[in-house]
């Protein structure tokens, strides 16, 4: 019978451990994940959020806006050449918008998908949170739920405004 020494087994038990655990984190996008329009972007939207603050009413979002009441939200942006860039922040319960960052959350709730050009109308009105409502209510922003729940729920709510606005 051959004995292989303790130490020698548990080394190749250690790199397997961290080969699939340390990649089951998912990765972290980092600004060189982004293309050279995401800092742009980015910026836009950092400039944005004070004034998309200070107008923010949830109940002009309706059924949606509830349900966006302190969702964790990671947005993916698309250009005409199918590059995409992504942000993330945090809804609050006044649909405030906290947190923003560059790249995606770990943690996010939901996934909020629409084009660079919507992106762009968006940030450059005088009235941001009145063109988000706009952007959603006419599918120009698209809304899954991540996890089983949320999911559910959002094809509910997609489906309620695709059918009544």
């Amino acid at each position: 019978m051959i004995t292989v020494p303790y130490s020698s087994r548990i080394l190749p038990l250690v790199v397997v451990f961290a080969l699939v655990f340390g990649s089951a984190a998912g990765p972290v996008a980092a600004q060189s994940d982004q293309p050279e329009w995401g800092d742009e972007m980015y910026a836009e939207l950092e400039a944005m959020v004070g004034v998309y603050n200070e107008n923010v009413d949830a109940s002009d979002l309706g059924v949606a806006g509830d349900q966006l009441q302190d969702e964790r939200v990671n947005l993916v942006v698309t250009d005409a050449n199918g590059t995409e860039a992504t942000a993330s922040f945090r809804m609050d319960g006044d649909l405030q918008i906290q947190e923003l960052k560059q790249g995606t959350r770990d943690d996010a709730t939901m996934k909020m998908t629409t084009d660079r050009e919507t992106l762009t109308g968006i940030v450059e009105s005088n009235d941001p949170s009145t063109a988000f409502r706009n952007a959603i209510t006419g599918g120009d922003i698209t809304i899954d739920g991540l996890g089983t729940v949320n999911a559910v729920k959002w094809v509910v709510i997609n489906t309620i405004v695709s059918l009544f606005g």
